[in-house]
C-alpha cells in the first residue's frame, strides 16, 4: 500500500472530510506548480502522474464518505 493510501484510509476511518479536502487541495497546488516550472534535467511528467494518481485516490475516498452519509 502506498503512503498516500494509508493516509487517506486513516482519514476515511475518522470520516474526516475536511482533512481529505485539504489534502486534495494541497496535491492540486503541487500539480499546478510542477506544470508551471521547468527545470533542466527534471521530468515533470513523472511527478505529475504521481500527483494525479494521488488526487484520484483522495477523490475516491471523498466519494466513499459521501456514500456513507445518511
Amino acid at each position: 500500500m502506498k503512503a498516500i493510501e494509508q493516509i487517506v484510509a486513516g482519514y476515511v476511518s475518522l470520516k474526516d472530510r475536511q482533512a481529505l479536502e485539504k489534502l486534495r487541495h494541497h496535491r492540486q497546488q503541487l500539480l499546478d506548480d510542477v506544470q508551471m516550472h521547468t527545470i533542466p534535467g527534471f521530468k515533470p511528467s513523472i511527478v505529475s502522474d504521481i500527483l494525479r494518481e494521488e488526487i484520484e485516490v483522495i477523490e475516491g475516498a471523498l466519494a466513499r464518505i459521501d456514500e456513507d452519509r445518511p
